[in-house]
């Protein structure tokens, strides 16, 4: 059985990482047998990051990774996609993952509101003292990063700027389908979905949050995406199996 190394639930998602909720509905997507291996840090990963799928002996490193593998494997995941249609999902895939991703980082590990009610879901059970220096270790190493992406180096207004050009070619992108391309899920939406279900679900209102809420036909897509295609919170998943 394949296992899945992934950070466990939280705030409402099936992972405190929407890249694990990615590859999540991508095993589910390609009817794999698979089961969480939940860990708290990325150690097990060779790139230090997760998710990591475990197959046999072999760990495959990165949501990215993984969705090639299951396609080698012969799974179907730009279901009914012509060649145009797969290389505008992977547009898609770029920009929520490589930008909107980071308005997401920001909120969570930036903003103080949301980060005091962040922190202590993101560090549960770290023993004292440790738990007094890591989180600001690797907050600083978040905001590192956010600085090195850029997003975050505007004033807010060109941040909002940025993220809502996202947000509305998502929204153009939907128009009034279920999914993305179409009725069918497919990996652009295993993608978007965790990204933007997370905003939603920020513990505390950010001119994000506010913005994506304010957004009906996003709305109705991650409902619906929640419903249809979201995996069970892993820790539910692990009591099961």
């Amino acid at each position: 059985m394949l296992k899945l190394i992934t950070f466990p639930a939280g705030l409402n998602e099936p992972s405190m990482s929407p890249f694990c909720t990615k590859a999540m509905i991508l095993l589910n997507m390609s009817r794999q047998d698979w089961q969480p291996e939940i860990v708290s840090t990325p150690t097990l990963s060779p790139t230090k990051k997760l998710p990591a799928l475990r197959v046999g002996g072999r760990i495959i490193p990165d949501s990215n990774q993984i969705l090639t593998w299951l396609e080698q494997s012969g799974a179907d995941l730009f279901p009914r996609l012509s060649e145009a249609e797969k290389t505008q999902a992977h547009m898609l895939i770029r920009m929520v993952e490589e930008n909107l991703r980071y308005g997401l980082l920001h909120d969570r590990w930036l903003d103080a509101g949301n980060w005091g009610q962040v922190r202590p879901v993101l560090f549960k059970g770290i023993p004292w003292p440790v738990s007094a220096v890591v989180p600001r270790v690797v907050r600083n190493q978040v905001r590192q990063a956010t600085l090195a992406q850029g997003l975050t180096r505007l004033p807010e207004a060109g941040r909002l700027s940025n993220l809502g050009a996202d947000l509305e070619a998502l929204t153009m992108q939907l128009a009034d389908q279920p999914y993305l391309f179409g009725d069918q899920p497919c990996a652009a939406d295993a993608s978007a979905l965790p990204v933007l279900s997370s905003i939603d679900n920020l513990p505390k209102q950010t001119p994000l949050r506010r913005m994506l809420r304010e957004n009906s036909g996003l709305m109705r897509y991650i409902e619906r995406g929640r419903a249809e295609i979201y995996p069970a919170p892993v820790s539910a998943i692990s009591a099961a199996a």
